[in-house]
């Protein structure tokens, strides 16, 4: 099957990424911190988004789909109108403004601090959030010296980043001849299985189940290979796309502008209908 480029996004209208490019694109710049010594490090996300996206278009016309903030009473509301509301009870909400938000955010950092090493096994990794490659950034001696470091001893540094105007917790580590950093959840967002109550009181197993699991995993038990694992409902989207090929509807999208104007008697006509009802 012809490998699809990705389609655009119907969050975003962002050029497609050139065939043939397979790295991503640094998303933070700044350094490694450890007292006195600085490793200057770009991070590039170690993921790669790899759904189909579609873009929502009216049938009756081909046309995309667009949307408007609208309130309760029917009203579109302009950016400059709209506050946030923290809430509190139903139809009670406590209420901020945008700069009284972005007066809270954490100031732009372009260090992360790495205030101790660990055992990277110590790290619950259902904590972990997001994965970065960290490149050296004209640092290759600095950078090769940490990575061989924590190769070797199986170490890893915690500290912390701020992306996207948060703070995160960051476990900087090893991985693949590299040297990576990953953000970790807070404590409080990982909740403890003991809150569930379906969880309480389970029945203990007789020794003939255990005897009878236990001889299904050991048959089953084999070495942990991921590359036998596909994404079927990628796959057939994929191939669905593939069979309707040259059925393609071109989209010839007009940039945004004012609604053209109404003459004065339409203006007029409308506006005596509305008070009919």
């Amino acid at each position: 099957m012809a490998k699809l480029k990705p389609p655009t996004t119907a969050e975003s209208d962002a050029e497609e990424m050139p065939e043939g490019e397979v790295l991503g694109r640094a998303i933070w710049s700044g350094s490694l911190t450890i007292g006195l010594v600085n490793i200057p490090v770009k991070a590039v996300p170690i993921t790669r988004d790899k759904r189909i996206h579609f873009r929502m278009l009216h049938k009756k016309c081909q046309t995309p789909i667009h949307y408007s903030r609208v309130c309760e009473e029917g009203e579109d509301v302009p950016a400059d109108e709209i506050v946030y509301g923290y809430r509190l009870a139903k139809g009670k909400y406590i209420l901020f403004d945008r700069s009284e938000l972005t007066e809270a955010r954490p100031e732009s950092s372009d260090q992360i601090e790495l205030d101790r090493f660990v055992n990277f096994f110590q790290v619950d990794p259902h904590y972990f959030d997001r994965t970065y490659f960290l490149q050296p950034d004209g640092s290759e001696k600095a950078y090769s010296l940490l990575l061989t470091i924590m190769e070797k001893t199986g170490k890893a540094a915690i500290g912390r980043m701020t992306i996207s105007a948060k703070e995160h917790i960051v476990l900087v580590h090893y991985y693949q001849d590299a040297i990576v950093a990953t953000t970790l959840r807070y404590p409080d967002e990982v909740m403890d299985p003991s809150l569930f109550p379906e969880l309480k009181g389970l029945p203990e197993p007789a020794e003939k189940e255990l005897s009878l699991a236990r001889e299904i995993v050991d048959k089953l038990t084999g070495d942990l290979d991921l590359s036998q694992y596909h994404d079927g409902y990628r796959e057939r989207i994929e191939a669905l796309v593939e069979s309707k090929m040259g059925k393609e509807v071109v989209l010839h999208e007009a940039k945004k502008g004012k609604p053209a104007p109404r003459s004065l008697m339409e203006a007029l006509r409308e506006t005596a209908e509305s008070f009919k009802s």
